[in-house]
């Protein structure tokens, strides 16, 4: 199987126009004006360690607003909430500036690649077997495990991301080595790759299998449909990932102000297990007061996940941990009247 050519890009949308009037903004600015200083601990996070986020795709798809903004952190496990969502924009955020490197890189796979076939042979340097052209989840998983490492495939597919994405003028030269690192320590394992390469962890193959409650696939990569809405979107740049915290004093105040000011409106956010930690560190106040400050629909949802085993209605058996989405407003209220204090009341609001 070939690589394939670079395939054009498209113009951006007239989304981008509209937040824009008149003005050439880059992509890149637009991170920079976003993003603040990376803060806290930063532990290597390139895949997510949960097993249950495929499981809520289907109830995101029923549920979440229409064209508004969704808000997400963490790694790839955004894209298949996007496909689902379908917002008008993305924002990533992320306290570590390398996940910004790493989505960066996702983005230069999702502008190079036409399919899913071509993505993942770019990011797993590897090259399949015959396939059908819509191949199902298990064929894919199937095929790509089967195929060998190719160094020679990595080196090209290296050169290609380089040469895309040193025009945007994001990353500064000190940052180029690592964004390597971080295609080599994904590619190397390809789909046997786990979060911190701990074995309690899934591997990327079987987040790809996992479906949703309703039994239907789930991830980005199942399904030819979900990758062209993820690949669209990256492609006329309304997938943003900045350097943010969640209980920042900055960037969180300033991209309300700024969604606020086009009038858009968050319909949903992806928190995965943070709230966890926001706890712990006695920041949660602050977080909850910058998600009070952004706009948002009237249904905008929450998603939060949680990486211990707990006892709630959405476990799904055999998985290590639970994901589930919550009205935004009423979260919000919970919490700002006191009654959420420790990590077990954020899985009691209804």
């Amino acid at each position: 199987m070939r690589l394939g050519p670079r395939e054009p890009i498209s113009p951006r949308t007239s989304l981008w126009e509209d937040l824009f009037p008149g003005r050439d903004i880059s992509f890149g600015a637009l991170i920079e004006a976003l993003s603040e200083p990376e803060s806290g601990p930063h532990a290597d996070n390139f895949l997510s360690n949960e097993d249950s986020f495929p499981r809520v795709s289907g109830e995101l798809e029923r549920r979440a607003p229409a064209g508004g903004v969704y808000l997400g952190v963490g790694p790839d496990q955004n894209f298949s909430y996007i496909a689902r969502c379908r917002p008008a924009l993305s924002i990533l955020l992320d306290h570590r500036r390398r996940n910004l490197r790493l989505h960066l890189l996702h983005k230069a796979f999702f502008m190079l690649s036409g399919d899913r076939i071509s993505y993942l042979t770019r990011l797993t340097a590897r090259r399949p077997g015959p396939m059908p052209e819509n191949p199902t989840a298990d064929r894919l998983v199937e095929a790509f495990g089967e195929a060998r490492f190719d160094e020679d495939l990595l080196g090209r597919t290296r050169a290609e991301v380089v040469a895309l994405l040193r025009p945007l003028g994001i990353l500064g030269e000190e940052e180029w080595d690592d964004l390597a690192t971080i295609q080599a320590r994904i590619a190397g394992p390809g789909l046997d790759a786990r979060f911190l390469a701990l074995p309690i962890y899934p591997t990327f193959g079987q987040l790809i299998r996992t479906p949703d409650r309703d039994g239907r696939p789930a991830h980005l990569l199942a399904r030819e449909e979900s990758y062209r809405a993820v690949r669209d979107a990256q492609r006329a740049d309304l997938v943003v990932p900045i350097v943010a915290d969640f209980a920042g004093e900055v960037a969180l105040p300033r991209l309300a102000g700024w969604l606020r000011r086009r009038g858009m409106s968050v319909s949903v956010v992806y928190v995965s297990d943070v709230e966890f930690f926001l706890i712990r560190a006695g920041r949660f106040d602050a977080y909850v007061a910058n998600l009070d400050r952004l706009p948002r629909s009237e249904d905008a949802l929450i998603v939060r996940s949680s990486t211990r085993e707990i006892d709630h209605p959405d476990r799904v058996p055999g998985d290590s941990s639970t994901t589930i989405v919550c009205p935004l407003g009423d979260f919000l209220e919970e919490a700002k009247a006191g009654r959420i204090r420790s990590v077990d009341d954020l899985f009691e609001v209804a």
